[in-house]
């Protein structure tokens, strides 16, 4: 367990179902991820969600993806109106000018708390979120978005420096930013940096950002059901849980032999138990 985490925070989140409990008491997340070029996306955040026991999950996106969704998860429903945390952008690209950028730019429109990734770091306008948000760039991601809001930075230099990047990027955004890396580092404005890692060397394979996005995605879903108020404070915590419980569970598939993003999600179960 990382330092900076309470235990019974995260005992709370990863508990098991009680016989009282529903599907909302659960916590119901919604995703907006995917796309024709990258459908692998949605499914792999939401497995990592179901993985969590999550009450519900929801998806909107393209009908093929949508149809691959159903496919392997039937009990998905279509449509984020009953979603009160949303995922947005993983396996959306930067300049994404179809179907998904209108349905992220509709999700912000919900003022949910949001868990932004990839393509939708390009697109959610950080000046109107209501709600808190986590934005998870790795560091090509976070050299665009330094761009996009007026700074130059290399690639090598953020990752050279993460735990200043991430800073920088929070102050600039307001938001949560979970800089992904091998040691990875939560920023929010006036609290200092907290590094998690070094992770598993495993996660270096494509899709676990995907992954982890629909993990913090469903933790804070959860954390949300309670009825208490979801602060950025506390979705710095969920981020920091869900990075240390990533890591395991990639570290859980690889001691049998698994490896890639597939196999860390079926690992989450295991490492959250």
């Amino acid at each position: 367990m990382h330092p900076n985490l309470d235990p019974d925070f995260a005992s709370s989140l990863l508990a098991e179902a009680k016989a009282s409990d529903n599907k909302y008491s659960r916590g119901v997340v919604g995703f907006v991820t995917g796309s024709e070029a990258y459908t692998g996306a949605a499914l792999l955040g939401l497995e990592a969600a179901y993985q969590l026991q999550i009450g519900m999950a929801c998806y909107l996106g393209p009908r093929k993806v949508t149809d691959l969704v159903l496919n392997s998860r039937p009990e998905t429903i279509t449509g984020i109106e009953k979603a009160k945390v949303l995922v947005v952008g993983s396996g959306v690209a930067d300049d994404d000018s179809g179907e998904q950028r209108k349905n992220i730019l509709a999700a912000q429109a919900l003022n949910l708390p949001m868990v932004i990734d990839a393509g939708a770091l390009q697109l959610v306008d950080f000046e109107k979120l209501s709600a808190p948000a986590i934005l998870t760039p790795h560091a090509g991601e976070a050299q665009k978005l330094f761009a996009r809001l007026g700074h130059s930075r290399r690639s090598k230099d953020i990752a050279a420096n993460p735990s200043a990047s991430a800073w920088e990027l929070a102050e600039l955004t307001g938001q949560v930013v979970l800089l992904k890396g091998n040691i990875s580092v939560l920023a929010l404005r006036n609290h200092p940096p907290i590094e998690s890692g070094p992770g598993s060397v495993h996660l270096a394979t494509a899709g676990t950002g995907d992954v982890l996005a629909g993990m913090i995605g469903a933790l804070a879903a959860k954390y949300v059901a309670t009825g208490m108020g979801l602060t950025l404070e506390i979705l710095r915590d969920i981020g920091l849980l869900a990075t240390q419980l990533h890591s395991e569970a990639a570290e859980l598939a690889a001691s049998r032999g698994d490896y890639g993003a597939s196999a860390i999600c079926r690992a989450i179960s295991e490492a959250s138990s």
